[in-house]
């Protein structure tokens, strides 16, 4: 787990991040240890997803095998979310000689997810008290998304040191690869059903 210490710098990191200050893109290590640790928290904002998702549909019939297969395809999502913009991200920065900078823009990649579920968990939660319906937070959730990708932004221009044209590209193309790996999962799942029925 992490130590005090590393907590301390990567929460002020993240947050520095999220307000757009330069200096918390140097709290977080640039080693592979750190790198590995930090995918912890990509997982622990797993649940808040699948919250997300459960509570969009409230009149949807979920049964424990629905729970089940969405669990399966939200967690299968994140890992190839996380491995293709990281790998998409290795490769560039080989490419244009950063790659001292790599182990650190995937620690603080990951820990950016922070902001994002400090964002979205009041609503969620309201959500799913019944204060809210799905209706009235989704634009929230999709500005919260668009945040995210300037934070990461930011984030890539200080790290990588790249022009914030290039840096914003990188972002968009995140968002991509996140939406287009839910359909590709989705469409495996439909079309494997299809072919064992």
């Amino acid at each position: 787990m992490f130590t005090k210490g590393e907590l301390r710098q990567n929460l002020l990191g993240s947050l520095e991040i999220a307000l757009f200050m330069r200096k918390g893109v140097g709290r977080f290590a640039s080693s592979a240890r750190a790198m590995k640790k930090s995918f912890l928290i990509p997982a622990l904002a797993l649940p808040l997803t699948l919250l997300m998702v459960f509570a969009a549909h409230p009149h949807a019939d979920i049964s424990g095998g629905t729970m089940n297969i969405l669990i399966a395809i939200y967690s299968l999502r994140l890992v190839i979310y996380l491995a293709a913009f990281l790998g998409l991200a290795y490769v560039v920065a080989k490419k244009m000689d950063k790659l001292k900078s790599f182990y650190q823009f995937a620690t603080a990649n990951n820990w950016l997810m922070l902001p994002a579920i400090v964002l979205t968990i009041i609503p969620v939660a309201g959500m799913t008290a019944g204060y809210y319906s799905w209706a009235d937070i989704q634009p929230l959730i999709i500005m919260t998304t668009f945040y995210s990708a300037a934070c990461t932004a930011f984030m890539i221009t200080h790290v990588m040191r790249v022009p914030w044209e290039l840096a914003g590209f990188a972002a968009i193309t995140g968002l991509a690869i996140h939406q287009t790996s839910l359909d590709m999962i989705k469409w495996a799942a439909v079309n494997t059903v299809h072919l064992i029925s």
